[in-house]
């Protein structure tokens, strides 16, 4: 006889998730067209067919801070995986201060100056 045991119930956070699941995908897309398909840090058109959830990176993570899940400013529209992960290793250090650049609406033009910068050592550091 096979053992039938009751489905795990989905906790309250799990539920909360599900539910703001939809704002959270309208804040990429109004993010989106806010930057008329140009990523955040190189200005990259990407067509919205082409899109995909690693190309909105949290800034400050969700999980932490669950106030800034949905604010457009809080969220970087990358062109690869390897930005994502670079913005998560720059805010990694600094949250508080981060937090303080998000409210200020100066986050995004401060890491596309330090991506920029990024970019120069690690051409500088091949011709080498």
């Amino acid at each position: 006889m096979i053992k039938k045991t009751k489905p795990k119930p989905i906790g309250r956070k799990h539920k909360e998730r599900i539910a703001s699941w939809w704002s959270e995908k309208a804040t990429f897309i109004i993010k989106y067209y806010r930057n008329m398909g140009k990523t955040d840090l190189t200005w990259i058109f990407i067509a919205y067919e082409h899109l995909a959830s690693y190309m909105f990176a949290h800034i400050l993570p969700k999980w932490m801070y669950p106030e800034y899940r949905n604010n457009p400013n809080n969220i970087a529209f990358v062109d690869s995986i390897e930005q994502h992960e670079w913005v998560d290793s720059v805010v990694a250090w600094h949250k508080y201060i981060v937090k303080k650049l998000i409210d200020k609406w100066e986050i995004i033009p401060r890491l596309k100056e330090q991506w920029e910068d990024f970019l120069i050592k690690k051409r500088q550091c091949r011709i080498h």
